[in-house]
């Protein structure tokens, strides 16, 4: 699905790169970044650094609750490491980024792998519940932890909020679900603890890493652009392609030359890189006009993010089945 009048941008920034050296707080240095994409770019992926041995930064999910009422119109994707942290904690704190974001959220599924795995579960100690280091475990676990994400997300039917002062009722307990899901590393009962989204289904966005990744359950996804052509980039979903926006710039012609052949590949669009934010100037002032000027930069939508992204309206899985 390729949406009209240009690609789709966003950007994807660590926030666990908050500059050691930078004068400015962390208050004020989030608050100039989100300001400065926030009419220009479709959305933003923060992307948690859970247990890296450099720092792990800020919680992304807090931070974006954070940023959501101080930004108007830019989408947040708020990462989290599924395969470490506990998916009802995951489920309701991303419900919460949508009420306050007014239907910006979405969640950005992070699939850790490698020493990351080794440090995050040296970082939390020996619990149980966790996946092994095995890639087969990690992937089912992900695509098992948004599959309970969602079903919690659906726990609320739409109006089980009744407030009704005659009676005193808050709520209509016929409308609140149990999820009943149990895998081999977690089990979960529900209802959620917060109601249903305003999107119903905050936008999943993953990682292509393997074929059995989480990327297969997730809305939106992304992969590298050395990956283009292969016979397992995603048809059915909106995808992006990763660029990278290097401490060292190349040639805007040469910028402008990839992304104009990656909006010939059928991708939704670009998510841009920020791996050093000493390049934040270089890509506002420079690389973003360039492709304006050259007619690849579709203007940020209005709506919902699931609006924006083209995706349907969510269908509640328990008031369809009833």
């Amino acid at each position: 699905m390729t949406l009209p009048n240009g690609l789709q941008v966003g950007i994807g920034v660590d926030v666990a790169a908050y500059p050691l050296d930078n004068h400015t707080s962390q208050r004020d240095f989030w608050l100039t970044l989100i300001s400065r994409f926030d009419d220009v770019v479709e959305f933003i992926t923060l992307e948690d650094g859970f247990a890296a041995s450099g720092g792990d930064g800020l919680d992304a999910i807090l931070l974006a609750n954070w940023l959501a009422p101080r930004s108007r119109k830019i989408g947040l994707l708020a990462g989290a490491p599924l395969n470490h942290l506990e998916p009802f904690h995951v489920s309701t704190a991303v419900a919460t980024l949508d009420y306050v974001s007014e239907g910006r959220a979405g969640l950005f599924a992070q699939q850790l792998r490698g020493d990351r795995v080794l440090q995050a579960q040296q970082a939390i100690g020996a619990l149980g519940g966790f996946p092994t280091p095995d890639g087969s475990a990690l992937e089912q676990d992900a695509q098992d932890a948004i599959d309970v994400i969602r079903r919690l997300w659906d726990s609320w039917e739409e109006d089980a909020i009744i407030r009704d002062r005659e009676s005193f009722r808050f709520l209509d307990g016929a409308k609140l679900h149990y999820v009943n899901f149990e895998s081999t590393g977690f089990k979960v009962l529900g209802p959620s603890i917060t109601p249903r989204p305003p999107q119903g289904q905050p936008v999943v966005a993953a990682m292509q890493i393997e074929g059995g990744d989480a990327s297969a359950a997730a809305d939106v996804v992304f992969i590298r652009s050395d990956l283009l052509g292969l016979p397992d980039v995603p048809k059915a979903q909106v995808f992006f392609v990763d660029l990278d926006i290097d401490l060292e710039p190349a040639p805007i012609a040469d910028f402008i030359a990839e992304v104009g052949r990656i909006a010939t590949s059928g991708a939704n669009g670009i998510r841009l890189i920020l791996r050093d934010l000493r390049q934040l100037d270089h890509l506002v002032n420079e690389l973003l006009p360039a492709l304006e000027g050259a007619s690849l930069l579709r203007n940020p939508g209005s709506g919902t993010l699931r609006e924006r992204f083209g995706l349907p309206a969510a269908v509640n899985r328990y008031t369809s089945a009833a």
